[in-house]
């Protein structure tokens, strides 16, 4: 039994050394922890025998044992010391084998010498009848001559696969997907830190909101496959971001859907922009999972991917819970909170004013001159609008973007009919998305504008 209101660092430290495979005894209990520690979250049940296209829910493989023992009945590797040194989906193996038999049967990188690698490709191939080990290069290389006893138990059977799912309704049914992959076992970086930050980003939507948002931690690809067939509809999916590697201390990449297109792909773009170490690529142009599973012509779901890179520890023994950084982590999260206040409130605006607004007038008080900006001014007009922006490096961008200041002021009396948006404004300016819709609140509370809000899944 775990403590109540764990905070997500926590509940890593409990999933993470679970021994999650797509459709095992191990991710079927992550699953059922996951949804205890995020209340209001459930576990969708896909049957055995069901089918989607060439894809069939895929069996569970279970191990029962599996050791390597050197010429002298030392331990090299055991599946439950940690699951990674057996290679995914091996078949059972019992008997002596010689070193340079054995050697055939192991995975290793000679790029990376001192770690343990994840075998994964297997979990995609059932019934394949192949067995391995997976060792650090330098332990291979130190094997001695002799023979080797492997002992490798395991079964292949049909199970019900679970994915689960966590959703914030808001005013209107069209949704924003979250999504990652859960499986992959002890390994941290590569999946299960995405799921926990879609999740994290769900149950941080406190307030009421317009669009419904929803978070998705499945086996890899399979997983997502299933739920895109019978969900994407159902759930009206209208557009999906991938969050594997959130806590990665890496460059930050958003991977634009295969449309490049789509709004949100323009507004997770902008919030970059303001970012540092961050960059744009096309769609899966540096890696990929699950995108391909909605971002196809069947489902036609667009679907980014927000990701740290370069993910030096990927698929290996070093991508653990040591290495899971909580600032990276917790500017994952904030990046999808400033995502979500563009899709929020981004608008079209109109004039309700019949002469140019005098800004300085005392019953206005709108005008800001241009200058640069120093957190520390103590003009009135800037700690209004200073207020609403917590984050560091944004605060900074609008400091930055100080000097437009005057083309913003004059582009909103020159634009006020409809023919733009909010957002449209703030690129234009160049200047965050946060700062322009603060500043024309201002305008609309003297009466002098009105908004309407644009759903961003029905727009270009």
């Amino acid at each position: 039994m775990y403590k109540k209101n764990l905070n997500w660092f926590q509940i890593l430290q409990i999933l993470v050394p679970i021994d999650r495979y797509l459709n095992n005894s191990g991710i079927h209990k992550a699953y059922k922890l996951l949804r205890s520690f995020y209340k209001g979250s459930r576990i969708l049940v896909f049957n055995k025998d069901l089918k989607a296209g060439y894809w069939s829910v895929p069996l569970a493989w279970e191990v029962d044992e599996a050791k390597l023992k050197s010429p002298k009945g030392k331990i090299i590797a055991n599946y439950f010391r940690n699951p990674i040194e057996v290679m995914a989906n091996s078949c059972s193996f019992v008997g002596k084998i010689k070193k340079k038999d054995l050697i055939k049967h192991l995975n290793y990188d000679k790029r990376r010498p001192t770690e343990t690698l994840f075998h994964y490709r297997n979990q995609f191939r059932e019934n394949i009848g192949e067995w391995g080990f997976s060792l650090p290069y330098n332990k291979v290389i130190k094997l001695p001559e002799g023979n080797y006893k492997v002992s490798i138990k395991t079964r292949l059977q049909k199970k019900n696969m679970l994915c689960a799912y966590y959703k914030k309704k808001g005013d209107i049914k069209d949704t924003l997907l979250l999504a990652s992959h859960f499986d992959h076992p002890y390994q941290a970086n590569d999946g299960i830190v995405g799921s926990i930050a879609a999740f994290e980003v769900i149950k941080r939507l406190t307030k009421k909101t317009k669009l419904s948002y929803a978070a998705l931690a499945a086996p890899e690809i399979v997983g997502s496959v299933f739920f895109a067939s019978k969900y994407s509809q159902k759930e009206n999916i209208k557009n999906a971001i991938m969050t594997s590697f959130s806590a990665v201390k890496s460059n930050m990449v958003y991977a634009r859907s295969a449309s490049k297109h789509n709004f949100v792909d323009k507004a997770f773009s902008h919030v970059l922009n303001f970012r540092k170490k961050s960059k744009i690529v096309d769609f899966r142009g540096i890696i990929g999972a699950d995108e391909i599973a909605f971002d196809n012509v069947a489902i036609n779901v667009p679907c980014g991917s927000f990701y740290r890179w370069p993910h030096k520890n990927y698929h290996s023994s070093k991508d653990n819970i040591a290495n899971v950084d909580k600032k990276s982590f917790q500017e994952t999260c904030d990046i999808f909170q400033e995502l979500i206040y563009i899709l929020e409130n981004n608008s079209l605006f109109f004039s309700k004013f019949k002469v140019l607004p005098k800004l300085s007038h005392p019953k206005l008080n709108l005008y800001i001159a241009p200058r640069v900006w120093k957190d520390s001014t103590e003009d009135e007009e800037y700690k209004t609008l200073f207020k609403y922006i917590k984050n560091k490096d944004m605060k900074q961008a609008c400091v930055k973007a100080a000097a437009n200041i005057n083309v913003l002021q004059s582009l909103i009396s020159a634009s006020a009919d409809g023919r733009i948006s909010i957002f449209d404004l703030a690129e234009r300016c160049k200047m965050p998305f946060i700062f322009v819709n603060e500043y024309i609140k201002m305008w609309e509370k003297k009466n002098l504008i009105r908004r309407k809000w644009i759903n961003p899944f029905k727009v270009n």
